[in-house]
């Protein structure tokens, strides 16, 4: 994975916590580096290595401190302009969740190391829907629902509550977990006006 991604979370932890407290969770975790660099890549178990370690040194739940993570990554992204990446991916939530996968297609032109995860949408409703979630990184599941929620209410002014539904690790070890996504839809519902709308207006007369 990229500095970038444990850049914010350092950043978190010095800025809710303390440096202090960052040097003894980054002792405890085993890691190395005290500074990260962006587009340096850095081995995939860090990231729950030092949720681990948080846990132990904070006493907080370790998959709550995840959460907190992906919570905080959506937030510091903005400083590299990245935010503004996110706000043109569509004008509401489902938008955004159907265009996960274009999004890393464009994130690979500045990081060509990037090994992302795929995500795909069904079961779609009014209330929400079903969101799927492959990667070969374990241990992230409370990360990505982070990220999600925080899109969310900073985008779209959208709450989201999120449910992991199935989880499953495949021959290949990638993991595969489906998620259940309640919030209110309305672009779903303006689609499916939409749709009705068109098929009543090419209704011909004479069939009336």
């Amino acid at each position: 994975m990229y500095g970038l991604l444990l850049e914010s979370i350092s950043d978190l932890i010095k800025t809710k916590y303390g440096e202090d407290k960052w040097e003894e969770i980054r002792q405890l975790a085993k890691v190395g580096p005290s500074v990260f660099s962006t587009h340096e890549t850095y081995g995939e178990e860090l990231i729950p290595n030092i949720a681990r370690a948080a846990a132990v040194v904070l006493k907080e739940n370790a998959d709550d401190i995840m959460d907190g993570f992906g919570v905080a990554f959506v937030s510091f992204v903005g400083q590299y302009g990245y935010d503004s990446i996110l706000k043109v991916l569509g004008r509401h939530m489902r938008d955004f969740l159907n265009g996960l996968d274009n999004l890393h297609e464009y994130l690979r032109f500045s990081y060509p190391k990037l090994r992302p995860p795929s995500f795909f949408v069904e079961n779609e409703s009014k209330a929400g829907l079903t969101l799927h979630y492959r990667s070969r990184r374990k241990g992230f599941v409370h990360y990505v629902k982070g990220q999600i929620r925080r899109v969310g209410e900073l985008f779209y002014n959208t709450k989201v509550n999120i449910y992991v539904v199935d989880e499953v690790e495949n021959a290949d070890h990638t993991v595969h977990v489906k998620f259940r996504l309640l919030f209110n839809n309305v672009a779903y519902r303006d689609n499916n006006r939409l749709t009705v709308d068109s098929i009543v207006d090419n209704i011909p007369l004479s069939g009336l």
